[in-house]
This record gives structure tokens, C-alpha cells and sequence, in this order.
């Protein structure tokens, strides 16, 4: 009778699943959050989906997340006290899972900006060289190198062509795009543009500059690449070795997660482990 309810639960939650699933999804399914006209000012994250889209699909996630937990719960007999608790911690990690993921999209489509910002200025220095002007050696360069640069030029060229003053639209670049080469390019045309002098001669210094910079960022990604994977371990290690412990012995393991102590010492390690990855990580991040 027990394995019975348990079947019908699960059933019943994958249903459930099943539903919110299928309706989450044929409703992505009718098209992309388009990006058009000058910038309003929305965050990244609304370069791939709406805000109201989103929401909608951290509740399905939340719902799916809890439910599972469910089944788990009730598989393994963990005490109906704690039940309402670890759906609820399952459901606001659930919830959180999209935000993750578009902000992981939004951090690599600025790391691919920043990636080919050099290949820019080097375009543009030529450019200016040759005699082009800046907005018609951007055009030229932003069409060459193609990807997240190429949106972002033409979303700055549509602005100047519009009448907003081109300094301006390059500041409207860096607030959508915020970088600190970036910030210096556009301080240096900004200030180039009002005083006069040789836009290329500059160039030639920021040049230098962007790439004395990435060889910095190189050699600090190499050498706290350990500490980054030593952070991880360090807040994988007790999950992974409380899920070997549970299966090789769970009478064992039962009063922790069937007593109040028990279930009070999972909170100190959780709190632990989590001042534990914020300090690494706080070492090993290094502001250039």
C-alpha cells in the first residue's frame, strides 16, 4: 500500500510536470524577444527574453522543483516536519535557475565583446590613418568582425544617424556595455573630439593599453584558476559525501535527516560551507 501511494504521488507529479512543461514551452515557442530602436535603457538579460517571460518561467520551475522534492521526500522517508521546509529551499533554488542561466548568456556575450574590443580599436586606428571618418571606419570594422560587436556598432550608428551627437551614442555604449577599456576609448574620442589633436596617435596608446591589460587578466586567470576549483570541491565534498554515506548506511544516516539535531547541524554545515566558498572566492578575485 505504501509503494503504492508513493506511485500514484509520482505519477501525479509528473503530470503535473508534464503540463507546466508543455504550456512553458509552446508559449517560448510563438518568438524571441526582439531588440529594436534606439536603447530605453532595459538590463542585458532582456537582450534574449522579457521580464514577464522570465517570471513566468521561474514559477514553472519553482512548481517542478518543489514537486520533485516531493517524491524524494517521500521516498525516503525523511520526517513530515521537515517537508515543508526542503520543498520550499527546493523551490527557491528551482526559481533562481533561470536567472542563472540568462545572466551566464549575458556574462558570455560581454566576455565575446570584450574579446574583440582590440580587434576594434586596431580596425579603427587603421581606418583613421587612412583618412575614413570615425563613424565610417566603425561601420566598416563592426561589419568585418560580425557577432555581439557588430549589434552593438549598429545599435550606436542607428543612434547617431538619428541626431544623437556621436560622442553621446558611444557613452550610450558603455552604458550598455560597461568595460573599463571601453570607458577609456570613449573618454578619448569624447575628449579628442572637443580639443582637437590626433585621434590615431591616442589610439596607438589604448591600443597598448587594452593589450597590457588582457596579459594581466591572462596570468591572474592562470594562477587562481586552483583556488577557483578548490572553492568548488571545498562546497561539493560534504553533498557528494552525505549521499554516499546515506546509501552505504542509512540507519546511519537516518537521525540526520529525521531529528531536530540533526537537521540542525545540516543548517550549521550549510551556513559553514557557504562563509567557507565566499572567502575563496573573495581571495581570489582580483580587480584590475
Amino acid at each position: 500500500m505504501h509503494w503504492f501511494v508513493l506511485l500514484m504521488v509520482f505519477s501525479s507529479v509528473s503530470g503535473i510536470c508534464f503540463i507546466l512543461c508543455r504550456t512553458l514551452f509552446s508559449d517560448l515557442e510563438h518568438g524571441k524577444t526582439a531588440r529594436t530602436g534606439p536603447w530605453d535603457g532595459r538590463s542585458q538579460i532582456e537582450y534574449f527574453i522579457s521580464r514577464p517571460k522570465l517570471r513566468k518561467i521561474q514559477i514553472c520551475f519553482a512548481v517542478v522543483g518543489a514537486l520533485i522534492m516531493l517524491c524524494l521526500l517521500l521516498v525516503a522517508g525523511v520526517s513530515f516536519w521537515a517537508v515543508p521546509f526542503l520543498m520550499a529551499l527546493a523551490g527557491g533554488a528551482a526559481f533562481a535557475l533561470p536567472l542563472l542561466y540568462f545572466r551566464n548568456k549575458v556574462a558570455k556575450r560581454n566576455a565575446e565583446f570584450k574579446g574583440k574590443l582590440l580587434d576594434v580599436v586596431l580596425g579603427l586606428n587603421n581606418g583613421m590613418r587612412s583618412g575614413v571618418a570615425l563613424p565610417q571606419a566603425l561601420e566598416v570594422v563592426g561589419r568585418d568582425i560580425g557577432g555581439v560587436m557588430q549589434e552593438e556598432i549598429s545599435m550606436t550608428l542607428y543612434e547617431y544617424r538619428l541626431g544623437i551627437d556621436f560622442t553621446e551614442a558611444l557613452v550610450r555604449l558603455e552604458k550598455r556595455m560597461p568595460d573599463e577599456n571601453l570607458k577609456l576609448f570613449v573618454t578619448a574620442v569624447g575628449i579628442s573630439m572637443q580639443t582637437g589633436g590626433s585621434l590615431a596617435d591616442i589610439l596607438d596608446k589604448i591600443i597598448e593599453t587594452i593589450r597590457q591589460r588582457s596579459i594581466m587578466e591572462d596570468k591572474i586567470n592562470t594562477l587562481t584558476a586552483q583556488g577557483r576549483f578548490e572553492s568548488i570541491v571545498m562546497a561539493c565534498a560534504p553533498l557528494m559525501a552525505f549521499g554516499i554515506l546515506y546509501f552505504l548506511d542509512r540507519q546511519l544516516m537516518l537521525p540526520l535527516v529525521t531529528t531536530v539535531f540533526g537537521w540542525g547541524a545540516i543548517c550549521v554545515v550549510l551556513i559553514l560551507e557557504m562563509i567557507g566558498y565566499l572567502f575563496i572566492k573573495k581571495i581570489i578575485t582580483v580587480e584590475i
